[in-house]
């Protein structure tokens, strides 16, 4: 009974010798504190030119330079409308359908949205159910016959469309 008693007790100091903590590894642990304490995310953001590198061009009237990336002054969102014109699981089916509406009506922006499993093609960016009604009759017009007015958020002041390649070939 002494030899098993004496075998736990060894055991079980042995096993306290463990949790002990080296210097090195308090050191470490002191330095990754002093890192985190002084660590400022804000020193590591990337300028805004780096994303918009287009955003001195917004106010030019010169519309070849304006790119197809939008300024950060678009970027504002509101509650609106836009017309869904297609819906479809395929999206080379949706990409075709896009730059088909896209040289029809050069003026307007469209969206692909994916709500899963079905992607939609959706255009414009309007603020009032009106201006879209107008726009879904007119699409209704040009044969695209499902075309129906959604609630989404839209851009406020999105830029103009720049203007598409002219396809040259004969």
């Amino acid at each position: 009974m002494k030899q098993l008693l004496f075998v736990i007790s060894m055991t079980l100091l042995a096993g306290c010798g463990v949790l002990k903590e080296t210097g090195e590894e308090s050191s470490s642990k002191g330095t990754l504190k002093e890192y985190e304490a002084s660590f400022r995310p804000s020193d590591h953001d990337q300028p805004l030119k780096d994303f918009f590198p287009d955003a001195n061009t917004a106010g030019r009237k010169d519309s070849t330079s304006i790119s197809r990336v939008a300024t950060p002054q678009s970027q504002e969102l509101t509650q609106g409308y836009r017309v869904q014109v297609f819906g479809t699981t395929s999206y080379d089916d949706v990409t075709t359908m896009k730059a088909t509406v896209e040289s029809q009506f050069a003026d307007e922006w469209f969206y692909i949205v994916y709500d899963a499993p079905t992607y939609k093609l959706r255009g414009g960016n309007f603020s009032e159910r009106y201006e879209a009604d107008r726009f879904a009759k007119l699409l209704a017009e040009k044969g695209y016959r499902d075309a129906w007015v959604v609630p989404e958020r839209v851009y406020m002041n999105p830029p103009p469309r720049p203007p598409q390649p002219q396809n040259t070939q004969k």
